[in-house]
């Protein structure tokens, strides 16, 4: 990946120990696609504190995978980082680790970037050949952008009526081998 901005040098990566911060800013962007025609997640799925986008932000809490993303003392992204997604890639093993829950203020250009190379730089720590995610398959403005970043479509899952595309991203030097990230039929 390349086109560091100035303002990259100033982002960081936390874990997050509550979910409110993270729940606000994917309720902001989930927000702004609806408005835009851009699917993402149902704005007020992730309202009230027994919402089911709540008790995923809990789960990523207890394993320690949900993450936000600040710039000069604000949260600007969040993602959470699973080491399975038995969901969407049901016959995979651990060579991947999944990315969730992935949500960028509109005003924090730069803060995707970063997170995508957290995230990849992770990964390698864990000894993951990939990273893998998923997005609605109606919205190629969201393809477009994980594309920027190196991601390739692999497959698509159809769950509960949704199409989904999945795609993944190998991990710089990771020992290369072939994916198994085709779903099993």
């Amino acid at each position: 990946m390349t086109g560091r901005t100035e303002a990259d040098t100033d982002l960081r990566v936390t874990g997050a120990a509550t979910p409110e911060i993270s729940a606000a800013i994917i309720e902001e962007v989930a927000a702004w696609g609806a408005s835009e025609g851009f699917p993402s997640w149902t704005p007020g799925s992730f309202t009230g504190p027994e919402s089911i986008g709540m008790s995923r932000l809990h789960n990523d809490i207890a394993t320690a995978s949900l993450h936000l993303v600040w710039r000069d003392g604000d949260a600007v992204a969040t993602f959470s980082l699973l080491e399975r997604d038995p969901l969407f890639w049901p016959a995979a093993g651990d060579e991947a680790m999944y990315l969730h829950r992935f949500a960028v203020r509109r005003a924090a250009a730069g803060a995707g970037r970063r997170a995508v190379e957290w995230c990849l730089h992770e990964a390698q720590q864990r000894g993951r050949l990939y990273v893998r995610l998923d997005c609605l398959a109606e919205n190629p403005g969201i393809r477009r952008y994980y594309e920027r970043f190196g991601f390739t479509a692999v497959d698509e899952a159809v769950i509960d009526a949704t199409r989904y595309s999945l795609y993944e991203v190998a991990v710089p030097g990771a020992s290369a081998r072939v994916s198994p990230a085709r779903r099993e039929r």
